[in-house]
């Protein structure tokens, strides 16, 4: 599996191989079918006869190669076009994590048990909103909108995912949610960078985290809503 996340990362960094691409995945298919055969497979197969959670799976990659690839960028954007150092590019992040600070704690405290996993769609909505602003509007307060939509989305988001999951496939669907969320930050941080350095573009970057935020919406709306 490593072998075939590799094949499919590595060309995305250093250049668009289809050779690569296409090998790597064949890996993974191929490692999808040999665990699928197995008397105990790494994944319990079960976890996929429910469209909820495979929806699942989908949203946290894509979630999280925004998380992470729009991160890359705003630090990225500061230090070679605005020419800040590390420190202050780093601190430009600040809106962005006290946002999903402070709204992971009014979801849990208040809004989640209120509203159910509805809340993860006025999540999903705020980062849209916030890497938007991001564009052409002031990146504190665009960063401050996107961070409070992270909080909102990740919390009830993680609770849907594993509403349909039974007691013994707990633990492999807890540790596949983790692997695909690994998945998708590293290609988050292949893809928003390769875009962004081959064309000096913030605004392409973000242009493209709004359209993955879409596809996370269409993959959350698979989900099970829960109260």
């Amino acid at each position: 599996m490593a072998l075939g996340i590799g094949l499919v990362v590595y060309p995305l960094i250093d250049r668009w191989s289809w050779i690569l691409f296409t090998t790597g995945a064949a890996v993974l298919v191929l490692f999808g079918f040999h665990q699928r055969n197995r008397r105990h497979p790494l994944v319990e197969p079960s976890l996929f006869a429910h469209r909820g959670f495979p929806a699942a799976l989908a949203a946290s990659t894509l979630f999280f190669a925004v998380m992470n690839g729009v991160m890359l960028v705003v630090v990225l954007h500061q230090q070679l076009d605005e020419g800040r150092g590390v420190l202050a590019s780093g601190l430009t992040l600040l809106p962005w994590s006290g946002g999903l600070a402070l709204s992971s704690w009014m979801a849990g405290k208040w809004f989640v048990p209120r509203y159910g996993t509805r809340v993860a769609f006025a999540g999903l909505t705020l980062l849209l909103a916030g890497i938007l602003l991001a564009i052409a509007g002031p990146l504190p307060v665009a960063l401050g909108i996107g961070g409070l939509g992270l909080g909102l989305f990740t919390v009830p988001f993680f609770t849907a995912a594993l509403s349909v999951v039974r007691p013994q496939e707990t633990g492999s669907a807890a540790g596949l949610l983790n692997a695909v969320q690994q998945v998708g930050a590293t290609l988050g941080i292949a893809v928003f960078g390769t875009v962004f350095l081959h064309g000096r573009s913030s605004a392409q970057a973000f242009s493209l985290a709004a359209v993955l935020v879409v596809a996370t919406m269409a993959a959350t709306a698979l989900m099970p809503r829960t109260r």
